[in-house]
This record gives C-alpha cells, structure tokens and sequence, in this order.
C-alpha cells in the first residue's frame, strides 16, 4: 500500500469519527506531529499523532494503536480543562506549536478550538514569546544538570537517563529559537539544520561530542541495531511496555533508525538507537538478552559509569555555550 498524505489524514478522520461514536464526551479533536510536516515517511513508517480533547476526563493520558504494520496512531488524550489559559500556549512550546497550524481540526463543537488557534497564533512568533520558550528549556536543563551534579543512585541507567534529558532540553533550547521542540526520530537531522541557520557550529559539535560520536562506530551500528531490536520484542514478552514501546511502535522507531544508519549521515540514527534503548532498559524488570552489547554501545558512546564525571562536567561547559547563544540571540532582538 502506498501511503500518502491524504492517506494518513483519511486515516486520522476515520478514527476521530469512530471515536465520537464510542466516547460521545469528546470536545474536539487536531492532529499534530510528522502528518502536519510535507514528508512524514522515514524508513517507511510513519504515526499519526492525535489529541482528542475531552470535556470532563481522560480514559487515559496516551495510547498507541495500530493500523498497519508501518503506521501507527498516537493519540494523546487531554481535556477542555487544559485549554482555559490558552494565551499561555505563546510561551508553551509543547501546547503552542501544533495549534498555530492550520487544516489540522479533525473535529471542534462550536468552533471552540479554531477561537484558541486565532488566540494562540497572535503573536506567537514575537521575540519576547520566542525567548520564553527557549527559557523553559534551558531553566529545565540546568535543573537536571544539578540534578546529575548531586547524583547519589546505584543505578547507571538512570544517570544515563537523566544524561539524555538534559542533552535534550539543552539542543531545544538553542533549536527553539528558529521553531518546534525537536522530534525523536529526526532529533539530529533538524538539530543540525537549526544550528546551521543559527549560524553556531560549535554548539552541534559539542551536541555530538557529549553524545559520544565517532566515525568508526558505523561498522557496528547494524550489530547494535539488531540487538535493539532484539530487546524492544523482549520488553513487550517480559514485561507491560509503556504506550509508546509497544509493537504496533516498533517498525516506527526500526525501520528509521535502520534507515538513518544506511544514509551518507548515519550518525543520525545514534540519537533514536540510544534513546529508544535507553528506554527499553528502563521498562525492563529484569536483564536483557543483550545486555553485554548495551554495554558495548555505552562505552563506545564514552558513556559508561567510569566517564560518569567528566560528561557531568563537560555538560556543565556545554549548557554554559547554549546560554551565550540565547543571550546573543536575545540582545540582537533588543529584548
């Protein structure tokens, strides 16, 4: 089956009609995510991202569902509630961003959503509202620096964890400045592009030199890449994987990843590899078949628990980098 665009949207209609017939509380519903974007394929697989707002309470916060092996939809469950202080979405990057896009209402009782998409695209872009974004971003990566700083628990994994956060909300908070927060599977692709425009290199080299890239990992990146696959079909035997791991989602992050890694930049598929792992490990009640190759990819990344300190410090310098750019940026804006 080919999958178009018009495919994806046929697909996110039909399931907000079918949903308004089973859970008669909806308010309104918008799709945001890859579909909104003019190419929402990589590897092949693709989801579809849903929020059906409802008027009293959530069944649940987020689920994953399947409609083909290579498309999935994410639908992310929210109520009217959430949506009185809709002025407040300007300097909300996660809220904000999706509804200052427009053909993207599945279903809205009496225009109630197109008057906040009016509300939350005035003065959206202005630089003071931009500033504030990025601030939430870089507020939130210095808390979990501290955080690393003061760690005290046994476990490596959730280091690690915390590691990724930070590395996260820091590439936010220079990538920010140009538009959306950055996406898991095109994490590095658009990061990359942003600095580019932004006219800082440094801060994307520095970006790779914490996450621990090197050239000669991409002999073993199809080794690494099969265990990963190998682990993400465990966890869901093993264990109750979160929404966003289970098998309907699999294709979603390993087709990507194998396609990054088989691309002139493979080192794009490092961030999804690592995260989604990262992820794995977390869910996991118990060890993985691969835990040795886990492992072997940690410390190829320089990310094992022996580097533990000096990648605490060298984020410290990092987010010290990040801060200049927004500084610099926010005088050039005379703000």
């Amino acid at each position: 089956m080919r999958i178009t665009r018009d495919l994806l949207h046929k697909f996110a209609q039909q399931t907000v009609n079918a949903r308004l017939r089973t859970e008669p509380d909806i308010h309104a519903a918008y799709m945001m995510g890859s579909l909104i974007d003019d190419d929402p394929l990589l590897g092949g697989t693709t989801d579809i991202d849903l929020v059906l707002v409802h008027k009293y309470q959530v069944p649940t916060e987020r689920e994953c569902v399947s409609i083909t092996p290579d498309v999935s939809l994410d639908i992310f469950h929210k109520i009217r509630e959430d949506y009185a202080d809709h002025r407040a979405f300007r300097q909300d990057p996660w809220m904000g961003y999706p509804l200052t896009h427009y053909n993207i209402i599945l279903y809205d009782n009496n225009h109630w959503l197109e008057f906040i998409q009016s509300s939350v695209n005035a003065e959206f872009h202005r630089p003071d509202n931009v500033l504030a974004r990025v601030r939430k971003f870089s507020s939130k990566a210095r808390d979990q620096w501290f955080s690393l700083f003061q760690y005290t628990s046994d476990t490596h994994n959730n280091w690690l964890d915390r590691y990724l956060i930070t590395l996260s909300l820091a590439a936010n908070s220079v990538s920010g400045l140009l538009g959306a927060p950055l996406t898991r599977r095109r994490f590095l692709m658009t990061f990359e592009e942003r600095v580019e425009d932004l006219g800082v290199p440094k801060i994307l080299a520095g970006f790779q030199g914490l996450l621990g890239f090197a050239e000669e990992q991409q002999n073993n990146l199809p080794t690494w890449i099969d265990a990963f696959k190998e682990d993400l079909v465990y966890l869901s035997e093993e264990s109750v994987p979160p929404a966003h791991l289970v098998p309907c989602r699999h294709n979603y992050y390993t087709g990507a990843i194998e396609a990054l890694a088989n691309s002139n930049n493979f080192h794009n598929a490092i961030w999804p590899l690592l995260r989604t792992w990262m992820d794995v490990h977390l869910a996991l009640n118990k060890t993985s078949p691969n835990k040795d190759l886990w492992e072997d990819f940690l410390t190829s990344l320089n990310l094992s628990r022996e580097q533990l300190e000096e990648k605490t410090e060298a984020l410290d310098a990092y987010l010290d980098s990040v801060e200049i750019v927004i500084e610099t940026w926010e005088n050039t804006y005379g703000i």
